[in-house]
């Protein structure tokens, strides 16, 4: 470990990223502007894949025997992020195919997605929580800073 280097700061960047798209989305949804939400979550579900990827990839193949939590609870935990991804996409789906209109209609549907992401934004924050808390301190930080040095 280097010395004054945060041995998470790796992790963190790479979830400040995700989570400013994610609530970008929310945002968007908040302002009733669906389309545009429905193009960030897109965005943010592209950037996740991406991200898991690495981590799947790259990453957990080299995690110690001794670790904590071994490998397949984050690959289950990916897993479980993808499905609840997929279902809130099929929600803001189901908004765009039939546009509420302005006001209350609006409002309640923003609600409705909003509310509904609630467990996706539980399950990543504990994720993330687990990432930058465990995960990055038991792997190599070369080995971090390659893998998502490559992936900018």
């Amino acid at each position: 470990m280097t010395p004054g280097i945060d041995p998470a700061s790796h992790f963190v960047r790479q979830h400040a990223r995700l989570d400013a798209l994610l609530q970008a989305h929310l945002l968007e949804l908040i302002g009733g502007d669906f389309a545009r939400a429905g193009e960030t979550f897109a965005r943010w579900r592209s950037a996740l894949a991406a991200h898991i990827a690495i981590e799947e990839r790259e990453l957990l193949p080299h995690l110690p025997a001794r670790a904590r939590w071994a490998a397949k609870v984050y690959v289950a935990e990916h897993e479980r992020i993808a499905l609840l991804a997929q279902e809130h996409a099929a929600r803001l789906a189901q908004v765009l195919a039939s546009p509420p209109g302005e006001g209350a209609p609006q409002r309640r549907a923003a609600l409705w997605l909003i509310d509904a992401a609630h467990p996706l934004r539980h399950v990543l924050e504990h994720h993330h929580q687990r990432e930058e808390g465990t995960l990055a301190l038991e792997l190599a930080q070369e080995l971090q800073a390659r893998a998502w040095g490559a992936h900018g």
